[in-house]
């Protein structure tokens, strides 16, 4: 059985993400709905979720303040937005979930699903990923972000230039740190290409993603060279991608 709460001010919007969950998610739930975000507490405490379905733009508390007034939880969130392109940059920057208004019913699948079948493994308190979150969206400038970061050893956050490359195997990303720290996580490369795509990161073949930073020449055999001495190889199709972005920096 999974319990899911609807917190949304708005009652026609509440309604229609709760005919979706109905119909479209498979298995034994049970959903409950929220549309007064001052009762959100009352609501919280007394239906004891597994999961949380938040609206971020709602009147006197908007979903972020309400989660971070709670303290500690012991449910999942999946954030409900319009479009908001920083808030939606913050939130993937801190490994959670958002369904973009209106909502696409392979998309709630994805994410629902996604909960059900983590629900009971061991990961860091929710809280921790919020927590990193709102400093995120404290911040004035995108580059100051923290990305989080979820391996089998727990939960590691630190900003993009702390990231001289990642490197793509079927569902998982590798990445490499200054430290000389590796770091493996059960994503796509594609994920974190569109994550870090306005930190000066350039997909330079199909399995490696580069801080372009830590570029220091791009040879004649096709390689780029980065400043820790390791060369990675530019696929054919980028290679004039790759000279114009030399070109153009120059």
């Amino acid at each position: 059985m999974t319990r899911i709460l609807i917190i949304d001010d708005e009652a026609a919007a509440s309604n229609v993400l709760r005919l979706l969950i109905e119909k479209h998610i498979a298995g034994e739930k049970e959903i409950s709905v929220c549309n007064h975000p001052a009762g959100a507490f009352e609501a919280i405490a007394g239906f004891r979720p597994d999961l949380i379905m938040l609206d971020i733009e709602m009147p006197h508390l908007n979903g972020f303040d309400l989660l971070n007034q709670l303290g500690s939880w012991d449910f999942d969130v999946i954030f409900t937005t319009a479009y908001d392109r920083y808030a939606i940059k913050a939130i993937r920057f801190s490994a959670l979930d958002y369904l973009l208004k209106p909502i696409d019913i392979a998309d709630l699948q994805n994410a629902v699903y996604r909960h059900i079948a983590l629900r009971g493994s061991k990961t860091a308190p929710k809280e921790v990923l919020v927590s990193n979150l709102m400093s995120n969206l404290h911040q004035k400038d995108p580059s100051a972000f923290r990305i989080a970061l979820s391996t089998m050893e727990g939960y590691y956050f630190f900003p993009p230039r702390d990231i001289i490359r990642c490197e793509g195997n079927d569902n998982y990303t590798r990445f490499y740190l200054v430290s000389g720290k590796e770091l493996l996580v059960s994503r796509t490369l594609k994920d974190f290409e569109e994550i870090l795509a306005d930190h000066d990161f350039v997909r330079v073949h199909k399995s490696h993603l580069l801080n372009m930073s830590y570029v220091t020449r791009f040879d004649k055999e096709g390689l780029i060279w980065l400043s820790n001495g390791v060369s990675i190889p530019v696929s054919r199709r980028k290679r004039t991608q790759i000279v114009q972005y030399f070109e153009g920096t120059a």
